[in-house]
């Protein structure tokens, strides 16, 4: 699971974007761990005060859109503004009301 700043269109410098991902082993796939570990520090994070978390994936990476389309983050389709201008699968989810 990681947390961290979005890194710009140079892919380097962070942006004010905070990402939110998980790489799991194989062994680990089909579980539901990324999604109820992503939960609880999605949690911990708008507790904490964030208004926004994104989840960026690669096309065709129909198992990180599932786990992102499961913690109720919206899709807004593919862009280029984070890793360099590397076109991604874009997704967020705001702080609840």
């Amino acid at each position: 699971m990681l947390l961290k700043p979005l890194p710009g269109r140079d892919g380097v410098t962070p942006t004010d974007d905070i990402e939110i991902g998980w790489h799991l082993h194989p062994d680990s796939w089909g579980h539901g761990y990324a999604t109820e570990a992503a939960r609880a520090v999605l949690d911990r994070e708008f507790a904490d005060g964030a208004r926004q978390v994104y989840a960026v994936v690669m096309a065709g990476n129909e198992a990180s859109t599932a786990v992102a389309r499961r913690l109720g983050m919206t899709h807004l389709g593919v862009r280029t503004d984070w890793y360099g201008g590397a076109e991604l699968e874009t997704f967020v989810l705001n702080r609840p009301d």
